[in-house]
């Protein structure tokens, strides 16, 4: 079998590498899942970078979200059958053509889900679902989201649409606020490289300040969305595209806000199966209403998984990229 590998913390492209090795045999209760398709995150892609080196185990396969087939079982799994198309969660391991599991994460996929839906799932539309569910506020309301072009970034607007929300959205892409500005779904869009973040969150407040903040970035934009935020407001940080973490001193300097460090991850850990699985089951319904399906740019073979890192560095990329270990793998998507 082909495996991608980590075994160092630095650049993605430089430290991810491909070999070949022997396929594992499940154990009791474990199932060997042949991945079909998996997913190429910002999430997957942090890690490797060393950025969460003091929660992260050298050496492992990356891909957090992928769907596969059942290939094989081992002894007292009770419920998973060889053929079965499952979501395998709970650790990395999606970038390989075959990832060993617990019964117990992996999640039966609805039949009228495509692979390429299944294979995007997980990740983004889970968590913009939850943090809506949980912190969307009261109407009327000011809320803003961050990296408001980036996938993840799309399927809070939606989904907060969902609940009468128009947020404000912010965006380090001068290329689409035109574009931005035009759409119904947003009350208003700001480039916060324009230096007048402030101002401008203050006029459509009429200076009360923000409600709820959405951050995906960290670093300077997320203090100053904290720092943005009225009396009693929260921020939500849930990525680190930046790179780098929130202010250490946030908590002192605002000791009157909410500071939410939302990690999916962290969630499943603590939470039963069947509780998952009922969030699964609403993820799934966003994904059929086009709330929370992802658009695939392109899709790629496993072993050509450095040009993949390529094109999803582009920052004119439009859509998710795949990694596909079929040997006839799906079209790609324009």
């Amino acid at each position: 079998m082909f495996r991608t590998i980590v075994r160092a913390f630095g650049p993605p492209n430089e430290m991810i590498i491909g070999e070949i090795c022997d396929p594992p045999i499940p154990g009791p209760g474990q199932v060997l899942v042949r991945m079909l398709l998996a997913s190429i995150n910002p999430s997957d892609l942090i890690p490797i970078t060393g950025a969460y080196r003091t929660r992260t185990s050298l050496p492992f396969v990356p891909g957090f979200e992928g769907v596969g087939v059942v290939e094989a079982v081992g002894s007292n799994v009770s419920e998973l059958k060889v053929g079965d198309r499952v979501l395998p969660l709970g650790s990395a391991g999606a970038w390989q053509d075959l990832k060993l599991s617990e019964e117990q994460w992996c999640f039966p996929v609805p039949p009228d889900l495509t692979d390429q839906q299944a294979a995007t799932a997980y990740i983004n539309p889970l968590t913009a679902w939850m943090m809506t569910k949980e912190y969307a506020p009261a109407l009327p309301a000011p809320v803003v989201v961050n990296a408001a072009t980036s996938a993840i970034g799309q399927m809070i607007i939606r989904t907060l649409n969902r609940v009468g929300v128009r947020p404000i959205a912010l965006t380090r892409r001068p290329d689409v606020l035109e574009q931005l500005m035009s759409r119904s779904d947003v009350t208003a869009v700001i480039c916060p490289s324009d230096g007048e973040l402030r101002q401008r969150i203050y006029e459509l407040t009429e200076s009360r300040g923000l409600t709820v903040a959405y951050d995906a970035v960290g670093g300077s934009e997320g203090n100053d969305l904290a720092h943005l935020l009225a009396r009693g407001g929260t921020l939500i940080h849930y990525g680190l595209l930046s790179g780098v973490s929130l202010s250490p001193w946030l908590y002192q300097e605002r000791p009157d806000v909410q500071i939410v460090l939302f990690r999916l991850r962290d969630w499943v850990h603590t939470t039963e199966r069947r509780e998952i699985q009922c969030a699964l089951n609403e993820a799934f319904d966003l994904v059929r209403e086009g709330i929370a399906e992802s658009k695939v740019a392109r899709v790629f073979q496993l072993s050509s998984f450095k040009e993949a890192l390529d094109y999803e560095a582009n920052p004119d990329r439009r859509g998710k990229v795949l990694l596909s270990m079929s040997l006839d793998p799906d079209p790609i998507v324009s």
